[in-house]
């Protein structure tokens, strides 16, 4: 008979009793962190079970690793503990066992809806190593940089690639991750591109969490490497590929990963994959003896990752791939990892690299879904080259049982634009952008004072004579606008004040009852704030025409800084099919008042505001 719960279990959900996956919780912002394990829309908490002694087996009697603010511990007791902690909650949380189902003051304090709780990193992570392991994904690189007939290096076949990655910047799966800073490759005898990243991508990849280490200089065999993995998470290894492919020659990937690593939080155990372990992909040439499997298996574990773009509503599935594309084996992973005498430790994370299958809808990153950006990837009318701010990427994984599933939940993660701040001893910064294309640009230099401690630094954006510089990303241009208004930090307030007083009602209302004088007081105390907007020193004529249009947006400012934040510029898409810039601006600025008012509304703002957009709008037919 099909073992069962007493929690009421969706036929969707991933958390059965059959899965159980480990996690570390706060159930209350305030209180400390505790081990918990998933079941249906719950989280048990492990620390109140072992309080009530309900672990009871020879192993966890008298242990306290389940009130510890992490799962070390309990991973350092290997697959005997791992195995009676199993037994001991499918028997407590099963249908037919009264000990919790019948102790309401318990089952209170024990089980936590799964919504109120915040999750956490479930281990101290002292050590982090991403492997190279799907034969699909090295040769769809490899012939985008080397041509075909050198796309898989020889030494690919023979030992499980790798590189040390780096343990601090793993995060929770909800995380923010911001866009890395870095350098670029130079086009022709410039120098290197310095800034945000431009092809910011995910990484469908899986990750084994250790249990057991190993003592220094003592290698594990790869037939006992499965008793040193406890379990698996979802794991996206954000990656900038700009910043990659200028610094990886000689010794590998560096700024270009070490911004963001994001992972699942519950733990899958192996012995709740193991009703979904398969036979690993034929090896040739045979691996070394130290490599060589009695039984060389892999899981059947279906991965989807779905991208939703900035301000849209819905996802869209862009990867459809599986666990078992693997060619290297997680056991032969830690073997090689190990041979040399290195030694693990309980919490460290093997990830298995970038998970791609044959076809290209399996394909676990953006670099291979739009092949290095040379074709868009349509998500429901949005296109995408690479990640863009806002864009949020969510991976899920599960293998399907009969009648259940086994599932590690999502691995998600939101791009947010760099902070502008910056750090000098010296008065000016020049941030550089290096752009390529055909289009038109505008003016090669402009000047905006960025307010930083107590003195503005003027900071200098080089925009080369190629166009490309409408390229900058949106949100990245929306930052400096922002900026713009925070370092006229007393002016600031003023436009607040004069955002609030002139809103459609008052305006439609001073016009309706001919209070001319108001008109007459509001329009001189806007002119003054627009002579103070202009007396900003360190600004050329061009950036002071540029403020003066924006210090004029008093109706609708914040919705002129959303649109552009939210609009698409790739390609010179949707409505930046304009050669200027300002076009676009005005475009912008006409459509916000055409929403926001009446005729009345408009006619008083272009006779007294003077809204270029406005005048033309009402000298339309």
């Amino acid at each position: 008979m099909a073992l069962t719960s007493f929690i009421e279990v969706g036929p969707s959900s991933h958390f059965p009793i059959q899965n159980l996956p480990f996690g570390v919780f706060k159930p209350e912002p305030a209180s400390p962190a505790r081990p918990g394990v998933a079941i249906g829309d719950y989280v048990l908490d492990l620390s109140a079970v072992a309080a009530a002694g309900l672990f009871s087996g020879p192993i966890l009697c008298n242990s306290d690793c389940f009130h510890q603010p992490n799962l070390n511990k309990f991973l350092a007791l290997g697959r005997p503990a791992w195995k009676e902690a199993r037994a001991t909650l499918q028997r407590l949380l099963s249908s037919t066992e009264p000990t919790l189902r019948d102790n309401e003051s318990l089952k209170q304090k024990s089980l936590i809806p799964m919504s109120k709780v915040e999750m956490l990193v479930p281990m101290a992570i002292g050590d982090y190593t991403d492997f190279f392991s799907s034969m699909h994904h090295a040769k769809n690189c490899g012939t985008m940089f080397r041509g075909p007939q050198n796309a898989i290096p020889p030494n690919w076949f023979h030992l499980p690639i790798a590189y040390h990655g780096r343990a601090s910047s793993i995060v929770i799966s909800g995380t923010d991750i911001t866009r890395p800073r870095g350098q670029g490759a130079p086009g022709g005898n410039s120098t290197p591109y310095f800034g945000p990243s431009l092809k910011l991508d995910f990484e469908l990849e899986m990750a084994a969490v250790v249990g057991p280490g190993n003592e220094l200089g003592k290698p594990v065999d790869v037939n006992e490497a499965a008793d040193h993995i406890f379990g698996l998470v979802l794991m996206n290894d954000w990656s900038a590929r700009d910043i990659q492919a200028w610094e990886y020659v000689p010794l590998g990937p560096f700024l270009g990963k070490s911004f963001g690593t994001t992972v699942s939080p519950w733990i899958v155990t192996l012995e709740a994959l193991e009703p979904f372990s398969c036979d690993a992909p034929k090896q040739d040439p045979h691996p070394l003896p130290y490599l060589a499997e009695k039984v060389s298996k892999n899981y059947d574990i279906t991965l989807e990752v779905q991208i939703k773009p900035a301000g849209e509503k819905d996802s869209s599935v862009v990867t459809k791939s599986n666990f078992n594309h693997l060619y290297w084996t997680l056991t032969q992973q830690l073997a090689h990892h190990t041979i040399n005498g290195c030694n693990l430790r309980p919490g460290d994370l093997l990830g298995t690299g970038t998970i791609s299958g044959p076809e290209p809808e399996s394909y676990g990153c953006l670099l291979e879904l739009t092949w290095n950006g040379q074709k868009q990837l349509s998500l429901n009318g949005v296109t995408r080259k690479f990640l863009e701010d806002g864009d949020e990427v969510i991976i899920t994984g599960f293998s399907k049982g009969n009648g259940y599933n086994v599932g590690f939940g999502t691995c998600s993660g939101k791009i947010v634009p760099p902070s502008l701040s910056f750090s000098s001893s010296y008065t000016t910064t020049t941030v550089t952008y290096t752009l390529r294309n055909d289009q038109p640009a505008p003016p090669t230099s402009t000047q905006i004072p960025i307010q930083s401690s107590e003195t503005p630094i003027p900071i200098t954006v080089h925009v080369p004579q190629s166009a490309a510089a409408v390229k900058i990303q949106s949100a990245y241009r929306s930052h400096l606008i922002r900026n713009l208004y925070k370092t006229i930090a007393a002016v600031h307030s003023e436009a607040d004040e004069f955002q609030r007083l002139i809103q459609r009602q008052e305006i439609v209302d001073a016009v309706r009852s001919s209070e001319r004088e108001k008109l007459r007081r509001m329009n001189e105390a806007l002119m003054k704030l627009l002579l103070k907007l202009d007396s900003v020193p360190g600004v050329d004529p061009a950036v002071r025409e540029a403020r003066r249009k924006v210090s004029r947006r008093i109706v609708g400012l914040q919705e002129i800084l959303d649109a552009i934040v939210q609009v698409d510029v790739d390609g010179f898409g949707g409505v930046f099919g304009r050669d200027y810039w300002n076009d676009v601006v005005a475009e912008m600025e006409e459509g916000v008042c055409r929403e926001r008012g009446g005729e009345e509304m408009e006619r008083f703002c272009a006779e007294h505001l003077g809204f270029r957009c406005l005048q033309r709008f009402l000298s339309q037919p």
